[in-house]
């Protein structure tokens, strides 16, 4: 299994999926106590255009859980170490949720060196106000959670979509509860500027997504300079999977427009 080290202690789980006819990069970051396998729609859609890197962020899936170091700009560092291990000069990234934070992070930062990002149910931003977050932790993982993806099942009909959901409900009690903490700490304190970043963005949210609704979306687009942004009916939180062929043909449309 492919592994990269953040330390000596911890390290990533990784997968390049290699085309060498391909000049660019999709690398994608998946959500809060998801890992890389919910990417697979995505996967079998682009594989055939470019080079793609899928890996389970610090705390899920095969990478390390240590009890620290969950902040979003630390993780946005152990990944920009990543791709200069690969090699990586022309690449997107594309995060979902959590990742979606981790990509606005890293954007903040390293915006110059990349081609853009994709993000996914996102928000730069969590008010307060949003009752299904006042209380972290616990409460998140076992019960919000739970109920977004149990009623995403109820609405999918694949067998293929369905099976991204129940894997999702089958792995949610293996996250540590002190990883859901700590990623709750780092999505609270994001702090991005917006205007001052300048490469290519596409914002997709889904119409009735609860968790990061279209209102910061919208937001974080009139913020964003160089962005555009997609709503897609009839989809919630887990807008990627419920309606996947038409996200990734607006995500492809999206990319070829760039180049």
């Amino acid at each position: 299994m492919p592994y990269f080290r953040t330390d000596r202690r911890n390290k990533l789980y990784y997968e390049l999926i290699e085309n060498i006819n391909a000049s660019e990069t999709l690398i994608f970051l998946h959500g809060w106590a998801e890992t890389h396998r919910i990417w697979r729609n995505q996967i079998e859609y682009f594989k055939d255009d470019y080079q793609i890197l899928i890996l389970d962020l610090r705390g899920f899936g095969l990478s390390s859980k240590p009890a620290y170091g969950y902040s979003l700009k630390l993780q946005s560092k152990f990944l920009h170490k990543l791709i200069q291990e690969l090699n990586l000069e022309s690449y997107w990234l594309i995060g979902h949720s959590f990742g979606g934070m981790l990509s606005l992070q890293y954007c903040d930062r390293y915006f110059d060196e990349m081609n853009g990002a994709i993000l996914i149910d996102t928000t730069y931003h969590i008010p307060t106000d949003i009752s299904t977050l006042r209380n972290l932790g616990t409460f998140f993982i076992s019960k919000t959670l739970r109920q977004i993806w149990q009623r995403t099942l109820k609405s999918i009909k694949l067998e293929r979509q369905r099976i991204l959901i129940q894997d999702l409900l089958h792995d949610i009690d293996s996250v540590p509860l002190y990883v859901s903490a700590a990623c709750g700490v780092a999505a609270l304190n994001l702090k991005v500027k917006l205007k001052s970043i300048m490469c290519p963005i596409l914002i997709i949210v889904g119409e009735h997504d609860e968790l990061t609704p279209v209102s910061l979306s919208k937001r974080m687009h009139e913020n964003l300079p160089n962005s555009q942004l997609a709503i897609i009916k009839d989809t919630g939180h887990m807008s990627f999977i419920e309606k996947p062929d038409e996200i990734n043909s607006i995500m492809a449309t999206f990319l070829r427009q760039i180049k």
